[in-house]
């Protein structure tokens, strides 16, 4: 039994335009046709059988018109006199909440900051007084900042060298201000620094901290590792020369 040019070409899977493509008929014949507008010709009616792998027979001469559309279901009336629903009040605006508390200076940003200070002449109560707080009121920025501002003053002004710089500590709580400088600086900077163990074992990590006695480092995997300086042979910039604790 014959059908519609449109169901046939839906059966074998192909659009309009892959019709047109390979029967060689204009899309505007072809839509023309699928809507039973017009009757197909015996030429068009072998190029289409061919091109769709079906007999002429199987393709009805005049397509039946498709289905109209759904008609939209009827808008529902509102009774007269009937008031429309009210809207939603808006929640009121969220208050935003206080920018959190910057953290506080490490210990050891402080007693850089001290030795930096003594460099020339300055005692605790007097930096204090410079800064403007006590010291265990800085937070990690305004103790970074200091520092920076000592850092600078001695290498533009270069003040006498206290006794202590000029000694190398041989116990671990006798840290003085050479390494201490040296890892503030090199914990300020980012630079990765390449640890030796008695052990044998190595680490490579950025300082982010350290005391006397031990240095806490972040791994490039993001892993925070503390190090015993008991521990340590020596350590040195990565692919560097070697330095610090030795």
């Amino acid at each position: 039994m014959p059908e519609d040019l449109r169901k046939v070409r839906n059966r074998k899977g192909m659009s309009v335009n892959q019709l047109a493509s390979k029967s060689g008929i204009s899309i505007a014949t072809l839509i023309q046709y699928e809507k039973g507008k017009q009757r197909i010709s015996p030429v068009d009616l072998r190029r289409l059988a061919k091109a769709l792998y079906v007999n002429e027979w199987d393709i009805n001469p005049r397509s039946s018109p498709p289905p109209p559309p759904p008609s939209r279901p009827p808008r529902e009336e509102r009774p007269a006199g009937a008031t429309r629903p009210s809207r939603p009040q808006k929640e009121p605006p969220r208050e935003k909440k206080p920018p959190p508390k910057p953290p506080p200076a490490r210990d050891t940003q402080i007693a850089h900051l001290l030795t930096l200070a003594a460099r020339f002449g300055t005692d605790q109560a007097a930096l204090e007084a410079e800064v403007g707080k006590p010291l265990g009121e800085l937070t990690w920025k305004e103790a970074r900042f200091w520092n920076g501002h000592f850092m600078r003053r001695i290498a533009e002004e270069r003040p006498p060298k206290q006794a202590i710089d000029r000694r190398r500590a041989y116990l671990p709580e006798g840290v003085d201000g050479f390494e201490l400088a040296y890892l503030q600086e090199q914990q300020e900077a980012g630079v990765v620094l390449h640890f030796t163990l008695f052990d044998g074992r190595t680490f490579e990590g950025a300082v982010v901290g350290f005391s006397p006695y031990q240095i806490t480092i972040r791994e490039a995997g993001g892993d925070e590792i503390t190090l015993n300086k008991l521990a340590i042979v020596y350590y040195r910039k990565a692919g560097g020369v070697a330095g610090g604790v030795k």
